[in-house]
């Protein structure tokens, strides 16, 4: 039988402080209906008035009668309406949480709906987030696996609201490379950490057509030192190099490098800082941090400014994704204009 829960099962960071001396307005939930608790939720008082704004909910995953989960939902303007949620967990079942998250609520078009949601990650839980991911309502909704009520998905199905390459919306003679056939080629990478090993497999994929696992090339990545919660920029051509594809690892580069590299046949993948690819140059989370790495697959330069036509595994429908100039240059900047040019 399922031991009921120890309250002295305490994390190395200090989690447990979530239930705010609250223990005797503790609410068993038992989520399988077998009569046997699974969860434990206590109301929270995270700004220390006395009134509590959000609900803990502490769960034992394994069934083990120790806490392994613990979610708290936090209503922070007194609204009425949960707006932040932070998540500890033990992955391993070895007492010491070893990932942590925190989700807030946007409203990005100012229009007094949440229509996204600012994502950051610990995946390693050294309480230091590595990644950030700005989500509008049909992407959160698919990553958390349930759809909040209050969040209105946006028209565009994009976060920023850009529109993916039609190959029959353009001036073909006016477009760099093939972005409609790369558009294939995209993956959604569903976990933090390996966009620029799936921006490597989507570049090679894109020059040779072969069908390449990226689980496979995090494995080859991890073995090899390329791959530990990230990659850096300077290894970000090393699974090229180990699939065959020749390489020429730059800084400093322009539109003029990617124009060239489209034009004889290659593909480039860049670091940026993700948060300006999907929600601009403003200062959220880490600014001014080039975070993520993205495979350039064309330039189009059919309208007043040319857009920058990408393959980017951390959004969902990434593929083929048009970025204006300006707004990537910003993004760009951010890693020193750091690119890997690849020719199968």
């Amino acid at each position: 039988m399922k031991a009921f829960f120890d309250f002295g099962n305490e994390f190395e960071d200090g989690s447990q402080t979530y239930l705010s001396g609250a223990n005797s307005m503790m609410q068993p939930i038992d989520y399988d209906g077998d009569g046997i608790p699974d969860a434990i939720a206590t109301p929270v008082d995270i700004d220390g008035d006395g009134i509590p704004d959000g609900v803990a909910t502490y769960e034992d995953v394994n069934g083990d009668g120790m806490f392994d989960s613990i979610m708290a939902t936090v209503d922070t303007n007194g609204d009425g309406i949960t707006d932040f949620t932070s998540v500890y967990m033990d992955q391993n079942f070895d007492g010491v949480m070893d990932y942590s998250a925190a989700a807030m609520e946007l409203d990005i078009n100012g229009d007094g709906i949440v229509d996204g949601v600012i994502l950051a990650e610990d995946a390693d839980g050294d309480s230091v987030f590595e990644t950030t991911q700005i989500m509008d309502a049909e992407e959160w909704a698919w990553y958390s696996g349930y759809q909040d009520p209050m969040l209105e998905p946006s028209e565009e199905g994009f976060s920023a609201g850009y529109e993916q390459f039609d190959p029959d919306s353009t001036n073909m003679d006016q477009v760099v490379g093939d972005p409609a056939g790369d558009a294939q080629c995209w993956d959604y990478q569903e976990e933090n950490g390996p966009c620029a090993i799936y921006a490597q497999v989507m570049a090679y994929e894109a020059m040779t057509g072969q069908d390449i696992d990226p689980d496979e090339m995090i494995e080859v990545a991890t073995e090899q030192g390329w791959y530990q919660d990230g990659t850096a920029i300077t290894d970000m051509d090393k699974i090229l190099n180990y699939l065959g594809a020749e390489t020429e690892f730059g800084v400093n580069g322009d539109m003029e490098d990617l124009h060239e590299c489209l034009e004889n046949g290659g593909r480039i993948v860049v670091a940026v800082d993700g948060n300006e690819i999907w929600e601009g140059n403003q200062d959220v989370y880490a600014p001014n941090n080039p975070n993520h790495a993205v495979t350039v697959i064309g330039i189009d330069y059919s309208g007043e400014e040319p857009m920058v036509i990408l393959n980017d595994s951390g959004t969902m429908d990434g593929h083929a994704i048009m970025v204006p100039e300006s707004q990537f240059m910003d993004a760009w900047e951010d890693s020193g204009y750091s690119y890997v040019e690849a020719y199968a």
